[in-house]
């Protein structure tokens, strides 16, 4: 009988191995890590840029809804004076059914408040219409309401420039828009 001894090997990685195999784990880490990264930061500036836009839109929408509707544009209502940043309309009230209700009337105030855009009704005791605070816009950095006559009463037409601004980690967006609607029975 012979001796033969069984030789088994054992192979396995070797320390260089390990250690490249470790290293293009790594860089595979850091570009997938930098690409997640990246994708958020344009994400959440894309998110940033459609807010702006949808809240400009929609309060430029509510302020010329309510232009339209407007009998009139007053100096002052309440504890507001009108001006730049500052619009009142005289709205003629309505019943339950949505009739106009002669000879009286509700008033809309539109108002910067911080870097909020507001809009307050104050209805005449005749009207159905609900008095209501409603917050526009947030994040407005400018607010300018133009008059095509200085005399109130004589106002038929009204420009709104709206800037709203929004910071979306190390970038800011903003717009700035307009509108212009003419008083109602212009």
């Amino acid at each position: 009988m012979s001796n033969y001894k069984l030789q088994i090997t054992k192979r396995g990685f070797t320390l260089i191995e390990t250690i490249i195999v470790i290293a293009l784990v790594a860089v595979a880490g850091v570009i997938l890590s930098d690409l997640f990264i990246g994708q958020n930061r344009l994400y959440r500036s894309e998110t940033a840029e459609l807010n702006v836009t949808a809240d400009a839109r929609a309060a430029l929408d509510d302020v010329d809804n309510y232009l339209r509707q407007a009998n009139r544009a007053v100096a002052s209502h309440s504890t507001y004076s009108a001006g730049p940043q500052i619009l009142i309309l005289q709205i003629q009230s309505v019943d339950g059914s949505g009739r106009l209700v002669a000879g009286t009337f509700d008033y809309a105030v539109y108002y910067l408040s911080a870097s909020d855009l507001w809009r307050q009704v104050f209805p005449d005791a005749a009207s159905s219409r609900p008095a209501a605070a409603k917050k526009l816009a947030n994040h407005i950095n400018g607010l300018v309401f133009t008059y095509n006559n200085p005399d109130y009463s004589l106002v038929t037409e009204v420009q709104t420039d709206l800037t709203i601004q929004e910071s979306a980690g190390a970038q800011t967006r903003s717009i700035t828009a307009s509108s212009k609607a003419k008083l109602r029975n212009y």
